[in-house]
């Protein structure tokens, strides 16, 4: 199978929690056959855009935008773009001549699955949620094959849809790393413990302002470093704000900020509690073990995050809190109460390792290459 040539189109985007699987796939098939041709497709205002072309991968645009839930003016615009991306998807499609075509999630994804199911061209959708997001809802009996990350999202797709459970593809970075040389590379002392906070790739403006709000009262453990992760839009708010707080030397170095971590196997694998959302990184966080206060985002479809999170929860492998608890108060009291009951924080940890499947990704390269095949 390595000396075939094998062209796979992936696609999948607007944020990190579709884009990363898609690039986890497309490392597992370059392995697993290195001649393979891969492109993406996305769009030119997602992270798609910096993401893919920095990691070496050829990758083309369409014009496709998010669907609004709401009655709105703009939500023309938005399906007049979906119907012409889907005929932009075929030009595409017949120019690349692809063996199958992958969709990872994502407004993006559904004109180009679509697009290629109406040319028969092999198609597989992977979804990451509990709860199946629209496009794999409305696509999953239209596509040869659907993988899930969650056996629960199975009985939510379309009646007849060729559905396997694969896990969640997470890079491989995530779990060969290791715990004592990340925090050597990070700068942590013996007895320092890592908190990190973020609220995705985009960022959380709730979560941001608690995050400022509850910083002092955090960081009054003297052995605790903060790591917040605003999202490049909230960034240069959130730094303007952190210069008022008029830190002293010890609590600046402690509360490290920035927009965006490349790197966020290391972090995660230094950290002893992470603070987040609970979309696609919520398998990261089973990989390295990580045990996690989950702050579902409620401007999600169908509260998918809400759904993670609380399969994170039953497994013993998180703490939840809804963002309508969430203050300075509830977040430095809870973050206080883990960091003070390691006992806890460890049992959290050995109930996430129990969840990942790091495989997940080099399974389903393997599937993709056997439908390819055919």
């Amino acid at each position: 199978m390595a000396d075939e040539q094998v062209k796979v189109l992936l696609t999948g985007g607007g944020t990190g929690g579709h884009i990363y699987p898609a690039i986890v796939i497309a490392d597992e098939i370059r392995r697993l056959n290195p001649s393979a041709q891969i492109l993406f497709v996305g769009t030119r205002r997602g992270l798609e855009s910096k993401v893919v072309p920095r990691l070496g991968y050829e990758i083309k645009y369409i014009d496709v935008r998010f669907l609004v839930r709401r009655l709105t003016l703009k939500n023309f615009v938005t399906i007049y773009k979906a119907l012409t991306s889907v005929f932009a998807s075929q030009k595409i499609i017949r120019e690349f001549k692809p063996d199958i075509v992958v969709g990872t999630g994502g407004y993006v994804s559904g004109p180009v699955v679509l697009a290629a199911a109406m040319l028969k061209v092999p198609t597989l959708i992977h979804e990451q949620n509990a709860f199946p997001g629209l496009t794999t809802r409305l696509l999953s009996g239209r596509v040869t094959r659907v993988a899930v990350s969650h056996a629960a999202a199975v009985k939510r797709l379309k009646s007849g849809a060729a559905a396997v459970v694969t896990g969640h593809p997470v890079r491989r970075e995530f779990f060969e790393g290791d715990s004592s040389q990340a925090r050597q590379e990070m700068g942590l002392q013996d007895k320092q413990k890592l908190v990190i906070v973020v609220g995705g790739s985009g960022g959380a403006l709730k979560l941001n302002q608690v995050t400022l709000a509850a910083a002092k009262e955090i960081l009054a453990n003297p052995d605790l470093v903060l790591i917040h992760i605003t999202g490049s839009r909230y960034y240069q708010w959130v730094s303007e704000e952190r210069e008022k707080m008029n830190l002293n030397p010890d609590l600046a170095a402690r509360y490290r900020l920035t927009d965006y971590l490349h790197d966020m196997p290391r972090a995660m694998a230094a950290c002893d509690l992470i603070v987040a959302r609970s979309g696609g990184m919520v398998h990261e966080m089973t990989v390295t073990g990580c045990p996690a206060l989950l702050v579902p985002s409620p401007n999600v479809t169908d509260d998918h995050q809400l759904h993670n999170a609380r399969s994170m929860a039953e497994a013993g492998a998180a703490l939840v809190m809804e963002e309508t608890e969430l203050s300075a108060e509830s977040l430095a009291r809870e973050i206080r109460a883990l960091m003070n009951d390691p006992l806890s924080l460890e049992k959290m940890a050995v109930a996430a390792k129990a969840l990942g499947k790091p495989e997940a990704g080099r399974r389903l390269a393997k599937i993709i290459m056997e439908m390819a095949k055919k």
